[in-house]
């Protein structure tokens, strides 16, 4: 059974990126397909989203599609595509649930700040650290499902972060697919939202201090991941098991 979980979770991405190394313009493409078989390979297949998980993919073929045009047609596009993505993911919580929107926020802020900030280099560390010590929380803390898709956007942010040490490669938007796999952990495990909001200091880290140098918030990026990884570790861990 955990060598299936793995299969699922990390051949698809690994395939994904690997082809999108030698093919850079795929990436996106083939990201969002590493995703899509993730999730009907470990739920059943699917072509249209019923779920707010299977929207995912689509969170990277937006960047996809939106690459298609230059320059700041390409960011203005990217933040719409992005937000709708989000919309529909959250689409059936938010009669119920409307501080769902949060997470929509969240990006736009984050977003925004990376785009003021201009040229942030190569890709780095941060997305696939973070991603890798939250699937781990996730898994302990109630979904299994949802850990794969932490696990499988770690395993491609670290692909193109391996791409970034021979070519330029950017993670500037991985970021709306990271704060929408935290969104739909907070709502439907359901998580604290202050438990889902420490995966971000990971990405956060690594970035602020990019102009450090790549060492340096490489280095922090893994320190806090593993900080973070294990304080949600204990908080998720079941009671009987920390006494």
């Amino acid at each position: 059974m955990g060598v299936d979980l793995l299969m699922q979770t990390l051949l698809p991405a690994m395939f994904a990126g690997a082809i999108g190394w030698w093919r850079p313009s795929a990436f996106w493409w083939l990201a969002g397909l590493a995703v899509w078989v993730t999730i009907g390979w470990a739920s059943g297949w699917y072509l249209l989203p019923t779920k707010g998980t299977q929207w995912l993919p689509f969170a990277f073929w937006a960047v996809a599609l939106a690459g298609l045009l230059p320059g700041l047609w390409r960011r203005v596009l990217t933040l719409l595509l992005m937000s709708g993505v989000f919309l529909l993911a959250l689409w059936p919580l938010l009669g119920r649930y409307p501080e769902a929107l949060l997470g929509l926020l969240v990006f736009w802020l984050w977003q925004g700040w990376r785009e003021w900030r201009g040229g942030t280099g190569r890709a780095g560390l941060g997305f696939a650290a973070g991603g890798a010590a939250f699937a781990i929380t996730v898994a302990i803390g109630g979904s299994l499902l949802l850990a794969q898709l932490a696990g499988s956007l770690a395993v491609l942010a670290g692909m193109l972060w391996l791409s970034g040490l021979t070519r330029f490669a950017s993670d500037r938007y991985v970021t709306g697919a990271y704060v929408l796999l935290l969104t739909l952990c907070w709502q439907f495990i359901p998580m604290d939202g202050w438990l889902v909001a420490l995966a971000l200091i990971p990405p956060l880290v690594e970035q602020g201090l990019r102009h450090k140098g790549a060492w340096w918030s490489s280095v922090a990026a893994v320190v806090s991941a593993l900080l973070v990884g294990a304080l949600g570790l204990w908080l998720v861990w079941p009671q009987g098991s920390l006494y």
